[in-house]
């Protein structure tokens, strides 16, 4: 009876360790499981904004990546609101990314911004199920002015597949003249946002370098995109509404000189959105523009 006993003790405590041993099979999965992102933000850089959020999807196949610019004269940073994550459901993995504002850092410091923000999409392209040799920009009014600035600074060298800006402040130069003559309370703040930039006002005879890299007129000339332009350019559509308090004089003059240095009529155009006196974003909301966007983006990508 006794020898029975121990027998049955014996069987359970076996059962009993075979059930205690059986989660570490799932545990061992689970560690090899691949984790895509850990958290929605990101730091693509040292200052506090420097950084990414992030809006993706799992996908079987990378997707193009589409980097968001933000606005905000270049002394905030406005929200995208939900155009994240609507480019997110037409197919892109979305990085909308923040960068050193004028009265931290001045010009060339948001360039540098840009393309640190880049270089770390590409680098962690896999994680997020992006493209890294499909990456495009949106940039928004100054974030605009960020981007084209990306397209054509140093022949593309960021190997970019296209950019979009909407309201670009392509030529901080010409906001500056336009704030010394309006009343307009938002041209006159893009002027003031504009020399607080450069850390200085335009002056062809002021070439000084203090409190920036360049001289203050090399900075100024330094900012205006249409400067760097050349045949190699990446793809750019610029758009403006015709009532925009950043005209579309902006652009055209820059669609000019592109197209002057070789770039093909294809690969620069201006849009004008008639009736309409949206800014920035808020162009994707006028009729068809939000689907003219996105299927321009499409279209530049491998």
């Amino acid at each position: 009876m006794r020898r029975t006993l121990l027998i049955l003790v014996a069987a359970v405590l076996a059962i009993a360790g075979t059930t205690a041993a059986a989660p570490a099979a799932p545990a061992v999965a689970k560690a090899a499981t691949v984790v895509k992102a850990e958290a929605a933000t990101q730091q693509y850089g040292a200052h506090p904004r420097q950084s990414i959020n992030i809006t993706w999807n799992p996908s079987p196949a990378p997707r193009p990546a589409v980097i968001l610019i933000t606005g905000g004269y270049w002394y905030t940073h406005a929200s995208w609101a939900t155009w994240e994550k609507q480019l997110a459901d037409q197919g892109f993995q979305v990085f909308a990314m923040k960068y050193r504002l004028n009265f931290e850092a001045a010009w060339p410091a948001q360039r540098d911004d840009v393309a640190s923000a880049v270089k770390w999409v590409r680098d962690n392209a896999e994680r997020y199920d992006a493209d890294p040799d499909n990456v495009l920009l949106l940039g928004s009014s100054a974030g605009g002015q960020m981007a084209t600035d990306a397209a054509t600074r140093g022949t593309n060298s960021r190997g970019l597949k296209g950019i979009v800006a909407l309201s670009p402040v392509v030529s901080p130069y010409r906001a500056w003249q336009d704030g010394n003559t309006s009343t307009d309370d938002r041209i006159r703040k893009l002027r003031d946002n504009a020399t607080l930039l450069a850390r200085c006002y335009p002056d062809p005879a002021d070439n000084s370098t203090a409190n920036r890299e360049l001289g203050c007129w090399d900075t100024w000339r330094d900012m205006e995109s249409k400067n760097a332009v050349s045949k190699g350019d990446a793809p750019m559509l610029l758009v403006h509404s015709d009532g925009d308090f950043v005209p579309p004089a902006h652009s055209t003059e820059l669609e000019a000189a592109a197209k002057a240095a070789g770039v093909p009529a294809s690969d620069v155009a201006t849009r004008v959105v008639t009736g309409s006196t949206a800014h920035g974003q808020a162009i994707l909301g006028t009729p068809g523009m939000f689907t003219t966007v996105v299927s321009w983006l499409k279209a530049h990508t491998a």
